[in-house]
């Protein structure tokens, strides 16, 4: 909060003065690393657009360029973009940085773009790698190994490898100068991975428990940001809170938090969790019975995973959408 009111002082004072020198230095970090813990992530990219454009239009700033474009794609990426526009972007941008030969920022991006080439369609049609992943040696790895450890893990996560999110997910929460955000962000990832392992009905064992430490460390985490931003984190919260719920067995008040959090991930326009939200309560409606209300969940996620631009989720929730067909 006193982060943010700092920023929001800064920010007023930079429209008073010509700050063109300085502006896009100030907008990728406050932008990038402070007001996305409060701000709709769609509105953070836009303006971390805005100081790319200053920094490389006025070609004195171009390393400020790069930082600028690092923080576009993350956020880009994380409020659910559609991943075709946005593969285009990063490309856009590796070809700025080859001009500049700005090598130092290449590996950060080609990461985001293995990861939106992936979900995309697994890489099939646009390819998870290109010219660029040569430049990937030990030395940037090292650098960017939070980068590196992140993107793993979400693409482990959406191609349903738990046991590869796991691994990555655990090397990323033991880096000590890990972002807050990224925290949050893989925390959140990390009690939903926990959740897939257990099995029907199963409310004890090793699992059920690391479930429920997963789900608790994750939602201690996630409830002060919450207070803070409710379309950033409150339908986290909700969607975590629905899952718990869920496998203990309280249905009714599962299905109360599985519709807060769609209502609320909707309304932030985060096209790629509403998705989820939607397919994670179709999963359970499933369960219990109830399958004419899971399609329509199920449909619902598909719409959200179109929109998105992942044909590899929309080939996924197609086929649970099949299956009830067929019944």
């Amino acid at each position: 909060q006193e982060m943010g009111r700092v920023g929001r002082a800064v920010m007023a004072l930079l429209k008073r003065v010509d700050s063109s020198a300085i502006m896009p230095m100030v907008y990728s970090a406050y932008y990038g690393y402070i007001v996305v813990h409060t701000a709709p992530l769609q509105s953070c990219t836009d303006n971390l657009r805005k100081g790319f454009k200053v920094a490389i239009s006025s070609g004195k700033y171009a390393y400020v360029a790069f930082l600028n474009s690092i923080h576009i794609v993350r956020t880009a990426f994380l409020s659910g973009q559609n991943l075709s526009t946005l593969l285009k972007e990063v490309d856009y941008h590796l070809q700025v940085m080859a001009q500049f030969r700005n090598n130092l920022s290449i590996p950060y991006l080609t990461a985001y773009r293995e990861t939106i080439s992936i979900l995309f369609d697994k890489g099939q049609s646009v390819g998870s790698r290109n010219e660029h992943d040569s430049t990937i040696n030990a030395m940037y790895a090292q650098r960017c190994k939070e980068t590196v450890y992140f993107n793993k893990s979400m693409q482990s996560f959406w191609l349903g490898h738990t046991q590869r999110f796991t691994h990555y997910s655990k090397k990323l929460l033991e880096i000590q100068s890990l972002g807050s955000h990224n925290r949050l962000t893989i925390l959140f990832y990390a009690a939903l991975n926990a959740f897939r392992g257990v099995k029907n009905n199963a409310r004890s064992g090793s699992k059920f428990n690391t479930a429920k430490l997963r789900y608790k460390e994750a939602i201690s985490a996630l409830k002060p940001s919450a207070e803070l931003s409710p379309l950033n984190f409150g339908n986290k919260a909700h969607l975590l809170e629905a899952e718990m719920l869920a496998l203990e067995g309280e249905h009714q008040r599962a299905k109360s938090s599985y519709a807060a959090s769609i209502t609320s991930f909707c309304s932030a326009g985060y096209v790629q969790e509403h998705g989820l939200a939607c397919e994670l309560a179709g999963n359970h409606y499933k369960k219990i019975g109830e399958e004419n209300i899971a399609f329509d969940f199920f449909q619902q996620s598909k719409r959200s995973y179109m929109r998105w631009g992942s044909q590899m989720k929309v080939a996924s929730i197609t086929r649970k959408i099949e299956d009830i067909q067929r019944k």
